[in-house]
């Protein structure tokens, strides 16, 4: 009984300390702001079955400073949840682009297309999407099928949200791998700077 009783107070004192964070963020100004900035390098990407997926995707120059991702990726089948279809990424951080670059916590682990779709795609990348791209936009959950067909995005630039609002200088190497129907790649090299 007094063992339950010492963990009620704790979860209650935990969850005040949480409330207390939420609410001193929300009043100290710059608190949720981004102290940092990013500017993609390089993109790269490769599939096995150029007739089942074909990539075409590049980085392009907007402005001074400003890059982003343009181009189509054609999926020459339907996927729904029958079929083989796994999508998994990682992240990977070097100082200096040079150096061996070194795998961070950040990842998704191995998953169904149609659950990426409506967990990282919805929450990370879907806003993004919406404005430069034909890539499904949902309200709740993903309807499948993914339809075949070319898939264009036109001067994407993504959004820091969702990400920490403090991130070390130096490269990231962003991997994102398919598997399954075909194999293939993605990977995005960007550069993060500090905003001070």
């Amino acid at each position: 009984m007094v063992l339950g009783y010492n963990k009620n107070r704790i979860w209650k004192s935990l969850y005040s300390f949480h409330c207390f964070v939420v609410l001193v963020n929300a009043m100290v100004p710059g608190a949720n702001e981004k102290t940092w900035t990013y500017e993609i390098k390089s993109l790269e990407s490769e599939s096995a079955d150029a007739d089942l997926l074909s990539l075409n995707l590049s980085v392009e120059r907007v402005s001074r400073g400003v890059y982003a991702i343009s181009g189509t990726f054609t999926l020459d089948f339907d996927v729904d949840e029958t079929v083989d279809c796994d999508i998994e990424a990682s992240a990977a951080r070097s100082d200096n682009g040079v150096n061996e670059y070194k795998v961070l916590p950040f990842r998704m682990p191995r998953q169904h297309l149609i659950s990426t779709l409506n967990g990282f795609y919805k929450d990370m990348l879907m806003d993004t999407l919406s404005e430069c791209s034909d890539m499904p936009v949902f309200e709740d959950k993903f309807d499948p099928p993914l339809a075949k067909g070319v898939y264009t995005l036109n001067k994407c630039q993504f959004s820091q949200d969702g990400f920490p609002n403090h991130l070390a200088e130096g490269f990231y190497k962003v991997l994102i791998s398919g598997h399954g129907r075909v194999e293939w790649s993605l990977t995005v090299v960007a550069q993060v700077e500090s905003n001070n």
